[in-house]
């Protein structure tokens, strides 16, 4: 089944989905209402973003600092927001910043979007969830709009990411050696087709393991939840 969808299905898909994004688009999903420009990855027609929620919706948010790290549109930071968390979004595209920003307003939810590749320009600060929705391609980003989907030619997004993560973690002085010592929760969404016995190298030369807690298909296509998790130096 897998193979039909590869072969048949999914390039026609591509193809559709790559003209439709050309436009701008309303989306509705989970209570909430979104305004998607070109150039903004769309959680409608790309699969990771709901399957994300799915797994999100028996998370109790209330209360908790969530930082969604490549928010695009915003929206799994606003569906955070929604139910009760002190959310933050960031994002390297200044088009998907503004609309983030334009999305939280239209839906009356509070959230503080930044501008930043990656961490560079959000201050030191722990937070009890962080929210991944990666590029995983080994390809290198020509424009704002493909680093949605590319993280350089050996990763470099992942290198970037695992060393910059510790700023932002809240460590368990309870843990042992041996153990995962953060009580931050931090997930990625991955897809069957990235580099993810790379991507683990690259986790565990910053000190994180990366395990996964949650699987669900679409189309054919496996997404899968990873828990990053930091390892104490012995």
């Amino acid at each position: 089944m897998r193979t039909l969808f590869r072969h048949f299905w999914l390039p026609f898909y591509r193809r559709w989905a790559l003209k439709y994004i050309q436009q701008a688009h309303t989306y509705k999903y989970a209570g909430l209402q979104l305004n998607i420009p070109p150039d903004v990855f769309h959680p409608g027609v790309f699969f990771s973003s709901p399957i994300f929620i799915s797994f999100l919706q028996k998370i109790d948010f209330q209360g908790k600092k969530v930082l969604d790290v490549g928010t695009g549109s915003g929206f799994l930071a606003l569906f955070c927001a929604q139910n009760g968390a002190i959310a933050t979004a960031l994002d390297i595209n200044p088009l998907a910043v503004e609309t983030a920003r334009e999305n939280a307003q239209a839906n009356n939810l509070p959230l503080e979007v930044l501008e930043s590749d990656l961490f560079d320009l959000l201050s030191p600060q722990h937070f009890d969830f962080i929210l991944i929705n990666p590029p995983y391609y080994p390809r290198s980003p020509h424009n704002f709009a493909e680093h949605a989907f590319f993280a350089g030619e050996n990763l470099e997004y992942f290198e970037k990411l695992f060393a910059q993560l510790p700023n932002y973690i809240l460590p368990n002085p309870a843990a042992t050696r041996d153990e995962a010592q953060q009580l931050t929760n931090i997930w990625l969404i991955l897809s069957e087709d990235c580099l993810f016995f790379n991507i683990q190298e690259i986790a565990a030369r910053n000190n994180f393991i990366l395990h996964s807690v949650f699987e669900k298909k679409k189309w054919g296509e496996r997404f899968f939840i990873a828990q990053a998790d930091q390892v104490r130096m012995i």
